[in-house]
């Protein structure tokens, strides 16, 4: 996975230097010419957009690739996912909240029941409408409440079966399962998943 990660950060520098370079030579002024180098600047960003994907993909490899289709630069949360010297078993904030019911960011947020999606859907979901609720867009930030919204009226299904929709309360439940019978337990949540909502990121880098 180092390797990995090494060559695809030096495919995507590789190629964004190339675009640069290509940017900053002057356009010639035979047609022909000109033709040529806009041909070749296309090209260029077309490289460069497919190596961002693919740095993106390996990244937030928990997600679905098919979740995953901006070809934008790397944010700096991204970017620190494909730097080899990280921890081995890094994960986002999304994922970890998931491991760690107790924490401070699930406790902000609520179990909703969701049998119908995959667990990476609900965490491509969730981060998207919060990345659109932290822009400075007000369009995008009623389209991300509205997303979020339709994501936490789940949780009333949630609280009708387990009678609760607190994060922690199910935390406490795996724990006080004996080991060989958490299996079970974890049978029957299946299809409740998390949602975490604003106030579960004082710093936005760990959302954009």
């Amino acid at each position: 996975m180092a390797d990995t990660c090494r060559d695809t950060v030096v495919l995507l520098e590789k190629n964004l230097t190339r675009v640069m370079r290509l940017k900053k030579h002057p356009v010639p002024e035979n047609a022909d010419e000109k033709k040529k180098h806009t041909r070749t600047l296309q090209d260029a960003e077309r490289s460069l957009a497919q190596a961002r994907l693919s740095a993106r993909r390996l990244a937030l490899r928990h997600v679905e690739k098919s979740q995953i289709v901006t070809t934008d630069a790397l944010s700096e949360n991204e970017s620190e996912l494909l730097q080899p010297e990280g921890p081995p078993f890094h994960l986002c904030a999304f994922c970890h909240a998931w491991h760690c019911l107790n924490g401070y960011a699930a406790a902000q947020g609520v179990m909703v029941w969701l049998p119908d999606l995959h667990p990476a859907s609900v965490v491509a979901l969730n981060a998207r409408a919060l990345k659109e609720i932290f822009s400075d867009e007000r369009k995008r930030v009623r389209q991300g409440r509205a997303v979020l919204n339709a994501l936490v009226q789940n949780r009333l299904a949630v609280e009708e079966k387990f009678r609760t929709w607190r994060p922690a309360d199910f935390a406490d439940a795996l724990r006080r399962w004996p080991p060989a019978q958490r299996q079970m337990l974890r049978e029957k949540m299946d299809g409740v998943a998390l949602i975490l909502l604003p106030d579960s990121f004082p710093d936005k880098k760990y959302v954009m």
